[in-house]
């Protein structure tokens, strides 16, 4: 194996893993894929160091065993509530004489875009361009090549909390894994289950996890919000616990098994027994406030959500839809739940595999799932995953792929 790539999302329930071969095609050959048991975060934030580098250790250990460079190009996720976007923009005076646009341009006119803007406390995760003007002209998704006095460029930034993601990468780095790109978990997400098309109607991606809801909003192709709430459907899963008093484990399964999100669509005579997931207990219970308990804490969801959009101050529209993923969408009823909530068509969001070549029918099986829509997208564009530092995975990636051994 010349040279290996490898995605990590880092949930509150859960890793999963991808590694891969970049070949010359452009194409991914996965190597291996595979999700284990997290401990040690909390709402998408390490939150128990030991029980962390325990976790991550062993992930380590398991990329080990495949190949030592599983573990020298690693992307991972960040999803925290302590994650923010906004909008910047910036300038930069072509400095060619014969006023050709170059690269250098285009840098500097980003680099302007942050420069002096990001408070304290805060680091840079994403600097995104939406747009650049050309001596006043817009629209232009690329001026490489063009001719011009003054070059703007309209930007979407993403800032995290500087101790949460010295914390991670010091952690991951501490195991044994090269860290090349932390990427925004909204934006890891959108980018294996959006289409392009999509995202140019206007759309919305909700990615319920486990100990967090994250999502991306983008308008005429480009995004325009961003965030992470600290509530998932863990937080259903203790809303059960109270109201039927059972463990933790057994109300899981509960919810897993027999959870619907829609509660006007359950009779009030249908009873669970709750024997089918705990056999030490033979009580019955009702179906129907299964489903109310659900329903209210997703209603929560969708309400913060839905805040977040009309805190933009304007009325956005989502004529792309809107498309749910992550592994709380396999709940029975969500989809109408979230197109009725939205009032926006709504779908559920499998991964985009078809730059990845799976020979391997386990894999395939298990990457087809709205779960692993971060691990996929991961390996999304050079610019939604580049780092602060100008580096980055996919500068990296492009080296990869031009020295790659016949």
């Amino acid at each position: 194996m010349s040279s290996l790539v490898t995605s990590l999302d880092i949930g509150s329930s859960q890793i999963k893993c991808i590694v891969t071969a970049p070949k010359k095609d452009g194409t991914l050959a996965v190597v291996t894929a595979f999700k284990r048991p997290s401990a040690g975060f909390k709402r998408g934030v390490l939150s128990d160091i030991d029980d962390a580098t325990n976790t991550l250790r062993e992930v380590a250990i398991d990329l080990q065993r495949i190949s030592k460079r599983a573990t020298e190009n690693v992307v991972a996720n960040l999803n925290s509530e302590h994650v923010w976007s906004r909008s910047s923009k910036g300038m930069a005076a072509v400095g060619r004489a014969d006023l050709e646009i170059q690269q250098d341009d285009i840098d500097r006119a980003k680099q302007a875009a942050i420069a002096g803007k990001v408070l304290q406390n805060r680091m840079l995760l994403h600097n995104i361009s939406r747009e650049f003007l050309v001596d006043g002209v817009g629209d232009i998704a690329d001026p490489l090549g063009m001719s011009g006095n003054r070059l703007e460029v309209s930007t979407f930034i993403v800032e995290a909390f500087t101790p949460h993601y010295a914390i991670l990468t010091k952690t991951l780095e501490r195991v044994g894994l090269s860290m090349n790109g932390i990427v925004f978990n909204p934006l890891a997400s959108q980018k294996s289950v959006l289409s392009k098309h999509r995202k140019e109607l206007g759309a919305l991606v909700i990615d319920f996890g486990f100990g967090t809801t994250s999502f991306a909003a983008y308008e005429d192709g480009r995004p325009i919000h961003a965030k992470s709430i600290p509530i998932g459907t863990s937080h259903i899963t203790s809303d059960i616990v109270a109201g039927f008093t059972i463990p933790f484990e057994v109300a899981e399964k509960l919810k897993v098994s027999y959870g619907y999100a829609i509660s006007k669509d359950i009779a009030r005579k249908d009873l669970i027994r709750l024997s089918e997931v705990d056999p030490q207990n033979n009580t019955e219970v009702s179906k129907k406030v299964l489903s109310e308990i659900i329903e209210a804490r997703l209603e929560e969801i969708l309400e913060l959500v839905n805040n977040e959009i009309k805190g933009l101050g304007r009325n956005i529209q989502f004529p792309g839809g809107v498309v749910i993923t992550g592994g709380g969408v396999k709940m029975p009823g969500m989809t109408e739940f979230v197109k009725q909530e939205m009032k926006f068509p709504t779908q559920v969001g499998f991964p985009d595999l078809k730059n990845f070549e799976i020979t391997n029918p386990a894999h395939a099986e298990l990457l087809d799932d709205p779960e692993f829509a971060v691990a996929v997208g991961l390996f999304g564009n050079m610019e939604e995953s580049r780092r602060a530092d100008g580096g980055g995975m996919f500068e990296k990636f492009k080296h990869i792929l031009r020295n790659l051994t016949p």
